[in-house]
């Protein structure tokens, strides 16, 4: 599983933990009792999906489905738990009726486009990012932005990831998390002097993972600077001589 599809998961599970702003539009209701049952289900499911626990947060989340069958939060859970699992025609099933049950709430269109594009069915995603930006009450769109950047990357449309990633950092300029993507982005497109640029702007305030000193060998040796390269490689090999990263150069003990 890429950095990327971690990244992805981990969001989908905090974002439906918050979810439920003024723009949700929330198809049928429960009753106030019923919802707070139901969200302390999805609560406990959560903390159990983290420990690992899956059947225990299997259970958690059927009861809060009867407690609350409209909680956009419980099917969102339930949704991750099934592509955790590789159930992906169940994943889609509650992703989907998480937005239906919530149609103008950002994270959950955000949540459904992921999924959407971890399954390569880019065009259907896209159009879900489109529905979370539409959310005027949306919180962080810096995020969906750049889960739509690096989705458009992913099926190879370079020109409309740079223009998603681009507006995300318009919108937070110290969003970490858009910065590697433009690099690699740029590098892509083979504008490297660029793409040295956002990586070196990550690099100035957080420690570079495997991810990270790899793409910056690939820029630096682009640029024909030997010297940074071999520096990179050098990091690489000896801070994670066991990723995926360090295992591609064919050298790692």
């Amino acid at each position: 599983m890429s950095p990327t599809t971690r990244l992805w998961l981990v969001l989908a599970v905090l974002l439906s933990a918050c979810a439920g702003g003024m723009g949700g539009n929330i198809v049928g209701q429960s009753s106030d009792k019923a919802r707070r049952s139901a969200e302390l289900q999805v609560q406990l499911a959560q903390e159990y999906l983290k420990r690992g626990q899956l059947d225990v947060a299997r259970d958690k989340l059927k009861r809060a489905l009867e407690l609350d069958p409209y909680s956009a939060q419980a099917h969102t859970v339930s949704g991750f738990l099934g592509e955790t699992i590789g159930d992906y025609l169940q994943a889609e099933l509650h992703y989907r009726r998480a937005t239906e049950l919530k149609p103008k709430d950002g994270d959950m269109s955000n949540n459904f486009a992921s999924f959407l594009c971890r399954r390569g069915r880019y065009d259907e995603s896209d159009a879900q990012f489109q529905r979370a930006f539409a959310d005027p009450y949306y919180k962080t769109p810096e995020v969906a932005l750049t889960n739509a950047g690096m989705c458009a990357r992913d099926g190879g449309r370079l020109e409309q990831a740079e223009t998603y990633l681009r507006e995300a950092l318009a919108r937070k300029p110290d969003y970490a998390a858009a910065l590697v993507p433009m690099a690699s982005v740029l590098y892509a497109r083979e504008d490297y002097l660029r793409a040295r640029a956002f990586l070196q702007r990550y690099e100035a305030v957080h420690d570079a993972g495997p991810e990270v000193l790899h793409l910056g060998m690939q820029i630096e040796q682009a640029l024909g600077d030997h010297r940074s390269a071999e520096d990179y490689r050098r990091r690489l090999l000896s801070g994670y001589p066991r990723s995926r990263e360090a295992l591609s150069l064919g050298t790692a003990e």
